[in-house]
């Protein structure tokens, strides 16, 4: 029976258990929100998850996406920070409702995208979100579409992205869609949100620069006074988890949502808590920390075991095999109680690789092997696969030799 047989067979039989979550993650923590996902940053392994396939209303979390297209257009040279810009008339009227909005704009006045970026990750800015469609976009529709082909990207299925701030369809103004009900808003589960915030900070990683600021300013109407910014993440600055950001949200039907970014055992993780429901606000607070709690109690970090050896036909030595190591930093989340560490399997050399080698020369690529099923588990179904260098420099053979091994092979 093939690993993801085994897998796929787990998660079917969890299913039909009565009132169980559909999870094979390290850990089920307990929590009080109706979904929590705790992931590693930079590999995407699930470490701990609670009801986190159900998509639940992601309000003001959806301000991540629109920054993510805003980093992508900056990194094509299509946009810079510092770009001065002017709001939309109908986005600056937006922006004066203080039901919906919260920094105040003016059309005619011209602010840096920077300056745009803060309201919105800063103070969760509702306009500035629509403001950063519209410059990234050309127009709220074509984000709309633009941001689901993203996310489709990405593994996530039929996202149906329909604001840019987050708010529901009843509270858009102009913008509201006809033939939507007034309660229709943007609905993301758990490891959606953690696949969109693993994107932004491992692509974009200078995004932590904006996430993690607890004020800022802006431009007063009119060049009126300076407004200031206050983030709502209660987070910001945990020295027990470095807690850097990333992005609150929160409706009143459905309570408060927090995605975060911090470190957990030296490895970077992102946590996602949604829907406090009746909970206080703080709970997302608390909730978080409880969970990245459960996690460190219960788990444990371990580097990838390396074993084996690739063939590289002009390597010198052992008949061209080249004995391999995993980089010092592929260490992976296991159950405390686990004895042996991940290993490696189905090494695969790099044909256009050739000695001389250093020990900092990919040579190839492996899949990772847990030895508890539930370890397995990784955000949009991705497989861990590790790069493999040389244990040692690796001199090139001459070419007699060279020829032997290829002909031998």
């Amino acid at each position: 029976m093939s690993k993801k047989f085994k897998v796929a067979l787990l998660s079917f039989l969890v299913a039909l258990l009565p009132g169980q979550a559909i999870s094979a993650a390290v850990i089920t923590p307990k929590t009080q929100m109706q979904s929590a996902v705790v992931v590693q940053a930079n590999t995407g392994q699930v470490l701990a998850d609670n009801h986190g396939s159900k998509r639940l209303p992601i309000a003001s979390i959806t301000k991540l996406i629109v920054v993510y297209m805003l980093e992508q257009k900056i990194s094509e040279n299509k946009l810079s920070l510092d770009q001065q810009v002017q709001v939309p008339a109908d986005i600056a009227k937006f922006s004066r409702d203080s039901s919906v909005a919260n920094v105040p704009m003016s059309a005619g006045q011209t602010y840096t995208i920077s300056q745009i970026l803060d309201a919105a990750l800063i103070e969760s800015s509702n306009s500035a979100a629509m403001a950063l469609a519209d410059i990234v976009c050309g127009s709220q529709a074509n984000y709309y579409k633009q941001a689901d082909h993203l996310l489709e990207s990405w593994g996530i299925k039929n996202p149906n992205i329909m604001s840019a701030s987050g708010l529901e369809n009843g509270d858009m103004g102009s913008f509201k869609h006809a033939g939507m009900s007034n309660s229709t808003e943007n609905k993301l589960s758990g490891r959606d949100v953690a696949i969109i915030a693993k994107h932004l900070v491992n692509d974009y990683p200078s995004i932590l620069q904006y996430t993690q600021k607890k004020t800022g300013t802006f431009p007063g109407v009119n060049g009126g006074a300076t407004q200031k910014l206050t983030n709502t993440n209660i987070l910001l600055g945990n020295k027990q988890y470095h807690i850097d950001g990333l992005k609150t949200g929160g409706t009143p039907r459905n309570g408060a949502n927090l995605v975060s970014h911090g470190y957990l055992n030296g490895q970077p993780v992102i946590t996602v808590v949604l829907n406090t429901n009746k909970l206080p606000r703080s709970a997302i607070g608390t909730e978080t920390l409880s969970v990245l709690n459960q996690v460190k109690q219960q788990t444990k970090v371990m580097p990838v075991a390396a074993k084996g050896s690739v063939e590289i036909d002009n390597a010198k030595g052992n008949h061209g095999r080249v004995a391999v190591r995993t980089a010092n930093d592929d260490s992976y989340f296991v159950n405390k109680n686990d004895q042996a560490a991940p290993s490696v399997d189905n090494l695969k050399p790099d044909v256009k690789q050739k000695a001389p080698l250093k020990t900092t020369d990919q040579i190839g690529s492996a899949s990772v092997v847990f030895n508890n099923q539930a370890e397995d588990d990784f955000v949009a179904g991705s497989q861990a696969k590790v790069a493999l260098y040389p244990q040692h420099n690796v001199q090139k053979a001459n070419l007699w030799t060279t020829m032997m091994q290829k002909y031998f092979q």
